[in-house]
């Protein structure tokens, strides 16, 4: 997971990095951004992505250091953070979104993860991975639902949180194929 974050802000980075790059050039012919038609490089997005980044970073230090609350309190100033309105931002909200929902549920507080996943959810719609993998995250909670419902003696809820993880898993699944078909069937070109 933490290489599949590294592998996206490397690549928004570099994308950003290269726009920044065009625009201080003298002579800007082939340069993204510099048709008429296209927008010119957000700073308040640039500067977004880059506290982004920094925050996810600083979460990895912490979980790296046995800190699960200081990771969570570094991923929740991500979320609570001002973002422009760009589809960027609400990628990586909902991939905020995603990990602390995870970090929460390691922890057993299966409300929390819940409610950041469906936040999440609120940040991405249609077919996107951002999507799936906040439907998988979803799965994870009602699978550890099911277990805790189990553990109660509640045997005809855990049979239905257990029926709904598995629904949700799929549905997950269902949304990644799509993305992967998507992908393939133009080359990656969109």
């Amino acid at each position: 997971m933490r290489d599949r974050r590294l592998a996206l802000a490397c690549a928004a980075v570099l994308a950003l990095l290269g726009a920044a790059a065009c625009r201080d050039q003298s002579s800007l012919s082939g340069c993204p951004g510099t048709e008429s038609s296209a927008a010119p490089v957000d700073e308040s997005l640039l500067a977004f992505l880059s506290a982004a980044r920094s925050l996810h970073h600083e979460a990895d230090v912490k979980v790296q250091g046995d800190d699960r609350a200081g990771a969570v309190a570094a991923l929740r100033r991500l979320v609570e953070m001002p973002a422009p309105h760009a589809v960027e931002a609400d990628e990586v909200l909902a991939d905020a979104r995603a990990r602390l929902a995870e970090l929460e549920l390691e922890a057993g507080d299966l409300e929390r993860a819940d409610r950041d996943v469906q936040a999440g959810l609120q940040r991405v719609a249609g077919t996107t991975y951002f999507r799936g993998h906040l439907l998988e995250v979803q799965g994870l909670v009602a699978e550890a639902r099911a277990a805790s419902l189990a553990d109660a003696g509640r045997a005809d809820e855990a049979a239905k949180a257990r029926t709904q993880a598995v629904t949700l898993l799929e549905e997950a699944v269902q949304v990644q194929e799509k993305v992967i078909e998507h992908a393939l069937s133009d080359g990656g070109r969109e």
